[in-house]
């Protein structure tokens, strides 16, 4: 139990964790404005493409019918607003690519508008049977200055076979920003997980007058939540050609920290629903009690009537937030509650590994919570987040469990820690209802 064999790869999965900690930051930070400059770090945020057959028959006949579209139709599948401004002509078809090694990164398109940019790449290697993949990004206007955005992209996990990984990178930012005519994209490329030392770097052109006439839709709601003596404002509703913004602020003197809500979705006098689309960034946070909340664009469909909805609301008692774990015995010292149990606790020099059971209703079977990545100890060290895994655990019990782990490397020294503490960004308890405003 004192002991653990550390990967070969630990270096891999220290680096693609502290990016994904950078990101998570980015995520905290995106609505702060004064905190978005040069020295903004950016990363990855290594998110599942989580694809639904819900790709509209006549979006699908009208975009893949265009030469080079077969692909970006299948990676918008889960996003029906993408959908309609794809078939709205927001796609620009780039084209742009660079090579060496054996090796190409394409552009193939960009479909953007004031708020959002969804770049579609091939990587390519000439032999077959590499994994190919995208490491890491930035981008910079002509005069070589950066351009400060945050990213996020996923692997399809189908380079292995076929030495070709055709996918998609979201970009954010937080205003509307001076987008250059022109974009370098300097971009660094693994194959079968080694980073290849020199980068590509692919400029492509900027068509802005494919969206610059397209305003934003803003509904003003300025509408009250109260369930179980928490509170919350809906403050306005912003939809944009690609996504739609929905802007929430808690009461600071609530008693609960509200982690989410389940299924939040905007719905239209057809029954039509608009949601998070599974793949990007789902909210950004603005100091400690304002969120907003993406969600699907339905900005070309001019509904009707609208309505804001949620079938549950995650939230915890604030007292209750942290865990705290005896780093001599192994065990915990603080929870929430009986169900989150800690079943090991591995230490080895600088490396830290945890693994938890849970157990929850059947409602959360299958939606895995997001523990705290901010480890910190009674010494005052820093650690990194190097990797976490999830997965269920024995179907028959009458409360399934879920069990986790969370591997971190300690990045100072300044002892070995008694205790351990971080702080739960979600967990699956909930107020007694969900909620449903009218909204147009």
């Amino acid at each position: 139990m004192e002991n653990i064999t550390v990967p070969e790869s630990i270096d891999r999965y220290i680096r693609n964790g502290m990016q994904l900690a950078k990101q998570r930051r980015i995520r905290h930070r995106h609505r702060t404005l004064a905190r978005w400059g040069s020295a903004m770090a950016v990363g990855i945020l290594m998110m599942g493409l989580f694809f639904s057959i819900r790709l509209s028959p006549v979006v699908a006949a009208y975009v893949s019918h265009l030469p080079g579209m077969e692909k970006l139709v299948e990676l918008i599948r889960d996003d029906k607003g993408l959908q309609m401004a794809a078939k709205h002509d927001l796609v620009q078809s780039i084209g742009a690519s660079a090579a060496h090694d054996g090796v190409s990164f394409t552009v193939d398109q960009v479909l953007m508008d004031q708020k959002r940019m969804i770049v579609f790449y091939t990587i390519r290697h000439e032999q077959d049977g590499h994994a190919v993949d995208l490491e890491n990004v930035s981008f910079s206007d002509k005069n070589g200055s950066d351009w400060v955005a945050g990213y996020s992209w996923s692997s399809s996990g189908e380079s292995v076979a076929t030495s070709i990984e055709q996918n998609r990178l979201d970009i954010f930012w937080e205003n509307t920003p001076n987008v250059p005519d022109t974009l370098t994209a300097k971009v660094t490329l693994s194959v079968d997980q080694k980073k290849l030392e020199t980068p590509f770097q692919v400029t492509f052109p900027i068509n802005k007058t494919k969206y610059e006439t397209l305003k934003e839709s803003v509904y003003p709601v300025n509408q009250d939540v109260t369930i179980d003596g928490q509170r919350f404002t809906v403050s306005q509703i912003v939809v944009y050609p690609t996504q739609t913004e929905v802007s929430i602020q808690f009461d600071p003197a609530n008693t609960k920290h509200i982690f989410d809500f389940d299924r939040l979705r905007l719905e239209d006098e057809k029954g039509r629903t608009y949601a998070f689309w599974g793949n990007g960034i789902p909210s950004t946070k603005d100091g400690q009690n304002k969120v907003t909340y993406n969600l699907e664009s339905n900005y070309f469909e001019q509904p009707e009537k609208l309505v804001l909805k949620a079938d549950g609301i995650r939230a915890l008692d604030k007292d209750k937030l942290q865990v705290v774990i005896d780093g001599k015995k192994g065990t915990l010292i603080k929870a929430p509650d009986s169900r989150l149990q800690l079943t090991a606790l591995r230490q080895n020099e600088d490396v830290v590994g945890m693994d938890f059971l849970l157990k929850v209703e059947k409602q959360d079977e299958n939606r895995f919570s997001s523990f705290g990545y901010e480890l910190t100890d009674d010494r005052g060290n820093q650690y990194e987040h190097v990797s976490g895994s999830s997965s269920s655990g024995d179907p028959s019990d009458v409360k399934s469990s879920q069990r986790y782990g969370s591997l971190y490397k300690r990045t100072t020294a300044k002892g070995t820690p008694d205790t351990y503490t971080f702080t739960l960004t979600d967990y699956p308890s909930r107020l007694s209802d969900g909620f449903t405003l009218q909204i147009k």
